[in-house]
């Protein structure tokens, strides 16, 4: 199992942007003392912009809250550069989202703003920008254009520092496809331009990737020695994501050293930090991390679980090279755990990946090397047929009463043939127009699932629309019973939002994987709440699929309740456990089983004198699934939902039809 390679891309993009990698407190607390004076004005709009800059290391949320308000105000205004500005930072906090597709579109718009207004500097910010999403999604080509393109505009206008973060990148698309010497190379020419500047935060990014370089080398001693140097910086500047860097390739240096116990320290300090931030691409280097560690200890079942989750966040975020390695991985402790069978799936899978992630380089290699072996095959082929030519003529005229005898034979032969099919040609267009009709259902059917799955997927769009809309009008209100209220309105959208996408995720579009969703949709709530407690999720889900008209009530229903045991069952407590099950009895009724082992409800609670909406859409819910909820008499607060849901209405609803028809 390969230590460092999936690990170390993520920290070789750190410094990609132009934006501050650390938190200024009291640079923070003056720009709020101006901010609470300030006009509505293009000064505010720059103020929110900075704002969005200083959280964007240690607070991600707070980071897009203020570049939400900063876009606002510039569109209010009409103010170009804000807007661009605005684009900017977005196009940065999503790709650290690993929301690949929305990063891209922000930094465009930025770049076609920019380029508006005449701003050079702003250009080649978006064109570095551009070019850290298309290297993570691994299309290094795309990339390096985006970095050249870069380094001329910096090269033009005289910023040293823009033409060192250039280098620096150029360098990590040389180190992603093995050439070390020429990313040493750049990170030199980078390097002596930072030290030019005293510039110790990017001095602290080059010496990581050295680190690198050198661990691929295996030169272990020298690694340690950069990444200690580098992580010593970024203590001292505060720099939370450059800390989760440094400590996820300390670990995996010590990994390979055979130091397990300090590797696996290091590699939880990481993790511990990416999820904070909610950086999954680095909370996959510090899974993978623990994963190997797991695995050369031994400990084979841990390190599965790992190596598992990894594929599962990696291809929920799109990151094809990451999905290509944890194939590879899995495979690989299947094949030690002596499960040949699961180890040669996966190995499969790992093949088919790492055949659609040839670089372009060798694809026009292979496309050369084709062309010549078929002009040579052709070249081949007709002299051979010049050669049979001069063949045949010889056998004709020595055989030519051969030859009249043989076309006499075929005369015959067609004639038994042209009765035979005059005999059959009716059976033939029967079977013709059979197939052509099938042929047309199958296309049918495919276009309708096709528009399906867009439906779903726009759906799914626009309530992501309405959800930063309700966000963008939280960022204009400090009154906390309003913000409450829309935070409980998000999530309802979010539950629905959750739906239609596995819809478009799904391959039956009738059917949606019922355990995915309630666990995803869980872990939403809780990471939402971001509670201080230790809450845990006991999610037993035995059903495997569920309609959609059962599946939209069932989500606004798990999350209300789910909401209220985050909101008010742990209040006092360290920790907590939220019960999820979900199965059907022996007479084929639905049952949900929910609960917390919190500190309950008052001993004088009904539904009928509940007077919160969160519980007047319980009881409605319910009511709309066909069923009933009842209190279940257990430490904590704990409910049992038994229900028909609208699966059975959809089998009267198709038996009716049926019947119509006939």
């Amino acid at each position: 199992m390969k230590y460092t390679l999936q690990l170390l891309i993520v920290i070789l993009l750190s410094g990609t942007f132009n934006l501050a990698l650390s938190q200024d407190q009291p640079k923070i607390d003056s720009l709020f003392q101006v901010l609470r004076t300030s006009k509505q004005d293009t000064n505010k709009v720059l103020l929110l912009y900075e704002l969005s800059r200083e959280f964007f290391n240690s607070d991600i949320v707070g980071s897009e809250k203020y570049a939400n308000r900063a876009l606002f105000l510039s569109q209010k205004l009409e103010y170009k550069r804000g807007i661009a500005l605005s684009y900017t930072n977005l196009g940065i906090i999503n790709y650290y989202k690993a929301i690949y597709n929305v990063a891209l579109s922000y930094h465009d718009r930025s770049l076609e703003l920019m380029e508006e207004i005449g701003d050079r500097k702003g250009m080649a910010g978006s064109h570095n920008n551009k070019g850290a999403v298309y290297t993570q999604q691994g299309d290094y080509k795309l990339a390096i254009e985006e970095y050249i393109n870069s380094l001329h505009i910096m090269e033009e206008i005289g910023d040293k520092e823009g033409m060192g973060k250039s280098f620096n990148n150029i360098g990590l698309v040389y180190y992603l496809q093995g050439n070390y010497d020429e990313a040493k190379k750049y990170y030199g020419k980078a390097l002596e331009i930072f030290k030019e500047r005293g510039d110790k935060t990017r001095i602290s990014d080059i010496l990581n990737n050295m680190g690198i370089i050198a661990y691929e080398e295996g030169e272990y001693d020298v690694s340690l020695d950069f990444h200690m140097k580098s992580l010593e910086t970024r203590d001292k500047t505060g720099n939370h994501r450059g800390q989760a860097t440094s400590y996820t390739n300390i670990g995996d240096v010590y990994a390979a050293q055979e130091a397990f116990s300090k590797a696996l320290e290091f590699q939880k300090k990481a993790f511990d930090i990416q999820e904070e931030l909610g950086d999954k691409k680095g909370m996959l280097s510090s899974m993978k991390g623990m994963g190997t560690v797991y695995s050369l200890t031994g400990r084979d079942d841990e390190a599965l679980k790992y190596m598992e989750e990894v594929l599962r966040i990696s291809t929920e975020i799109g990151a094809k090279r990451e999905v290509r390695d944890a194939y590879n991985d899995i495979s690989n402790l299947y094949m030690k755990m002596g499960n040949y069978e699961e180890a040669l799936k996966y190995k499969s899978h790992y093949a088919q990946m790492k055949d659609t992630l040839f670089s372009e380089k060798t694809n026009e290699i292979a496309t050369a090397l084709e062309t010549k072996f078929e002009n040579e095959k052709k070249a081949k082929e007709i002299e051979i047929l010049k050669q049979e030519n001069q063949i045949q003529e010889l056998e004709l005229g020595r055989n030519r009463i051969l030859i009249i005898s043989s076309i006499i034979g075929l005369i015959l032969a067609l004639i038994s043939v042209v009765i035979f099919a005059r005999i059959n040609r009716e059976k033939r267009k029967a079977m013709q127009l059979l197939q052509l009709q099938n042929d047309d259902i199958k296309r049918q059917k495919e276009v309708k699932e096709v528009l399906l799955k867009e439906i779903h997927h726009r759906v799914k769009n626009n309530l992501q629309v309405i959800n930063s809309l309700i966000r963008l009008q939280c960022a204009y209100t400090d009154d906390k019973v309003a913000l409450e209220l829309f935070d409980e309105c998000q999530n309802r959208i979010i539950s629905m939002a959750l739906i239609h996408e596995k819809m478009y995720e799904a391959h039956d579009l009738s059917n949606i994987n019922i355990k995915e969703y309630v666990s995803e949709l869980s872990q939403n709530l809780l990471r939402s709440y971001r509670l201080n407690q230790r809450i845990n999720l006991d999610v037993n889900v035995s059903l495997e699929h569920l309609s959609l008209d059962t599946l939209i009530p069932l989500g606004l229903l798990l999350n209300e309740l789910i909401s209220n045991s985050l909101k008010h069952a742990f209040e006092g407590l360290e920790e907590g456990t939220i019960k999820i099950e979900l199965d059907k009895d022996e007479n084929d009724m639905f049952v949900l089983n929910i609960g917390d082992n919190g500190i309950g409800l008052p001993k004088d609670f009904s539904f009928n004198s509940a007077h919160t909406l969160g519980m007047e859409l319980v009881v409605t819910l319910s009511e709309q699934l066909d069923g009933k909820i009842e209190r279940v008499g257990e430490t904590g607060s704990y409910f049992r939902i038994e229900f028909k849901g609208l699966e059975q209405q959809r089998v009267d609803v198709r038996k009716a039809m049926a019947r119509e028809v006939a």
